[in-house]
């Protein structure tokens, strides 16, 4: 995490209403009271903890500083600054006293600022010439250090400031000190006037100027140009128009208020544009194909004769398959039973032994009688009560990669898949199994349609290109009937599934998936009860790049037209998500906006993220998961790729860390071919040796069966 994404965290964390926090090029850092959005430039040379002050003083205005706030200012411009100045201090104030741990942090950045002279400070001849709301504004933020000191008459005002609760207590005071501002001036100019500081010889027609220039070159400079050297000047004598007593606008002004923010918009650095996007809420009408269409539209495959008509040969090898089929199923099946018992069996132990372990024991303040004779050996003679917690409600989503380069590796896949779904059974943990795919086709679907409600989109949702051919085949849903459950079982692990118009494996739209579970997942959770979900993905590649609509991919420079000039723009683009408030930073690269989606689902729903990721031993194809997952990962590649094979050897998987899941298993090809084995054991042989073969048979069906294995360990 970079340090701005960590300054986003700290704004979220303060802003208990959850505000939104976005980047800009900006020059200040701002908080718009309607739309409760915290904006904060790209700042150049600042440490942490001047930022982290600006942010804390950013969000103590999102918490505490209300629309009246303007009122004034619409009603008297020349009190801006003065409200400016006093809302600070009431505001930091509460923000402090909210979060103490700010107080450091805060008066470290101040201090820091002051030290760059952020307030103009070593410009002013002496500190007793401010007026009072300078002084408030020094003594607040730069502190007592700073050497400013106040009159007996200007302390009454301190220490009012310090004590405003409400937006109401500022603006009153804002306005006494604008007035005590404005007799103080007023009073300080006659005194000058009386003293006579002003000499009456200075009483020209403002011709003594000090242009610091040179004399030959004055004489050859035409009158325009002398005339803007004179609106620059610098009177060798400062003084009021005609002795004037009256106080304007520019006396008036905080000068150290002004310089501050000055200094702040000069460290902004505009030189990038920050581009802002929403995922898009729905790819298409029927996105999810639901499992009772499927196998309504697969049943033509199993060799229905009544309604589809074959010939005698034809209907023979039909008939023949169907037999093969249901045999080759029914062996998986009571050998899946099998195997699930056993590991039903490990998982009520895990959670047993977790739950004890969990377990808090009391006194109930009653005397256990059995105890009693002890009572001189013994100073605890009371009844305990042991508290086990309850367990929390599971619940299971699980995304299957459906392109077609996983079209060798699937039977044995779904079958491990399929073991997943009866372990759900028997343990009672809701659950659905989509396969993502862009290959299926409605045929009810109207292309034009589609085209027309995407280009009705705003530019700035994203989606994939591919808009039109993104669905989720649900193959499985606790909601299903034992018949149902069967009959899709059965035909998803027979090759000829496949054959089914629209059921061919084509491309790999993951991240359209993930964004689709983004904006569904809360009402499946809502509606099952869940307390804990784990969010299941397989895949043996990438997935798709999301795009903005009409604009193409995310590129890091745009060539645009800048002051009537077209120049390379640098540009940084982040998903804006109303729900958290949340913003993450987007790229081009499909792996990235996997980790990001991935991410993004996590911070709102907190579920378990497990990934599974097929991949071939070879070294070149480790190279490119490692290039997927890790891109800016250069050194020590090959030590990397050497570590998971030798996992392969040991675990039968590798384990991958820092990409967005909780664990991702990457997970060998031959791992996925579900080994049943059998028990062999000599007649002559010794105990020993039966026990050995035994822990090699079990061993055998739980590595063959990673998925499964690694999923009851987790929810467990």
């Amino acid at each position: 995490m970079n340090h701005n994404e960590s300054t986003n965290l700290s704004a979220r964390l303060l802003a208990t209403e959850n505000i939104s926090v976005v980047r800009s090029n900006t020059v200040t850092a701002s908080f718009d009271i309607k739309s409760r959005v915290l904006t904060l430039p790209m700042w150049k040379d600042m440490t942490p903890e001047i930022e982290d002050m600006l942010v804390g003083h950013e969000v103590g205005h999102a918490l505490y500083t209300g629309e009246k706030y303007m009122d004034p200012i619409i009603e008297n411009p020349k009190m801006k600054s003065y409200l400016n100045v006093l809302e600070d201090v009431r505001i930091e104030k509460l923000i402090k006293r909210k979060y103490p741990g700010l107080r450091k942090r805060m008066t470290d950045g101040y201090k820091q600022l002051n030290e760059r002279d952020f307030f103009g400070v070593k410009k002013v001849a002496s500190l007793e010439a401010l007026i009072l709301i300078d002084k408030i504004n020094l003594y607040y933020k730069a502190g007592y250090a700073c050497g400013v000191t106040f009159s007996p008459e200007e302390k009454m005002f301190v220490v009012r400031a310090e004590r405003t609760e409400t937006i109401e207590d500022v603006i009153q005071l804002a306005k006494e000190v604008y007035e005590f501002s404005k007799q103080q001036i007023e009073e300080r100019k006659k005194q000058q006037i009386e003293a006579g500081e002003f000499d009456e010889d200075d009483e020209d027609d403002g011709e003594d100027y000090d242009f610091d220039i040179d004399p030959d070159a004055f004489e050859e400079m035409t009158e325009e140009e002398i005339q803007d050297l004179k609106d620059q000047k610098t009177f060798k004598n400062p003084r009021p128009d005609n002795h004037s007593t009256e106080a304007t606008d520019q006396d008036l002004e905080s000068v150290t208020e002004k310089t501050f923010q000055q200094q702040l918009e000069d460290l902004a650095d505009t030189s990038t544009e920050y581009n802002y996007y929403k995922l898009d809420t729905q790819y298409k009408k029927d996105t999810v194909i639901g499992y009772r269409r499927i196998l309504t539209e697969t049943v033509a495959t199993w060799g229905d004769s009544e309604k589809y008509k074959y010939d005698d040969h034809q209907r023979e090898n039909q008939t023949n398959l169907d037999k093969k089929n249901f045999e080759s199923f029914e062996a998986f099946k009571t050998e899946s039973l099998r195997t699930v018992n056993y590991l039903v069996k490990e998982f009520e132990m895990k959670k047993s032994a977790t739950m004890y372990k969990r377990a808090q024991t009391s006194k109930i303040g009653s005397l256990d009688m059995r105890k009693v004779w002890s009572f001189q050996l013994n100073d605890d003679l009371f009844k305990r009560v042991t508290t086990i917690p309850e367990g929390k409600n599971h619940g299971m989503v699980f995304l299957l990669d459906w392109s077609g380069s996983m079209h060798h590796v699937i039977q044995d896949t779904l079958k491990q898949v399929i073991n997943l779904v009866m372990f759900c059974q028997r343990v009672q943990i809701p659950f659905r199994v989509f396969a993502f795919t862009s290959d299926y086709k409605d045929h009810n679907y109207d292309w034009r349609e589609e085209h027309r409600r995407a280009a009705e989109k705003k530019t700035g949702d994203i989606l994939n290109n591919a808009i039109c051919r993104f669905n989720l085949l649900e193959l499985f849903s606790s909601k299903m009937t034992t018949t149902e459950f069967y009959a899709m079982a059965r035909r998803i692990i027979d090759h000829r599934f496949l054959w089914n118009d629209g059921y061919g494996m084509g491309g790999t739209p993951l991240n359209e998936a993930l964004s689709w579970v983004y904006h569904n997942l809360g009402e499946y959770i809502k509606q099952n009860n869940v307390e804990k979900l784990s969010l299941i993905t397989l895949t043996d590649g990438e997935g798709s790049r999301l795009y903005p609509v009409g604009q193409g991919q995310l590129r890091e420079q745009a060539y645009k037209s800048v002051g009537g000039q077209y120049k390379h723009v640098k540009q940084k683009h982040f998903i804006r998500e109303d729900n958290t408030k949340k913003t993450y930073e987007l790229t081009d690269k499909s792996g990235q906006q996997t980790e990001i989606l991935l991410r993004m689902i996590k911070d709102r729903y907190n579920v378990s993220l497990i990934g599974f990721y097929i991949s071939r031993n070879h070294r070149r194809d480790l190279e490119s998961v490692l290039n997927a997952h890790y891109p800016f990962f250069n050194a020590g590649k090959e030590a990397v790729i050497e570590e998971w094979r030798k996992q392969f050897r040991n675990n039968g998987f590798a384990s991958l860390q820092n990409t967005g899941r909780d664990e991702l298993f990457l997970i060998p090809q031959t791992a996925t071919k579900i080994e049943e084995g059998e028990l062999e054991v000599k007649a002559d042989a010794k105990a020993a040796s039966i026990a050995k073969s035994f822990s090699k048979y079990l061993n055998v069906k739980k590595t063959s069966r990673i998925l499964l294995n690694r999923f009851v360990q987790l929810v467990a």
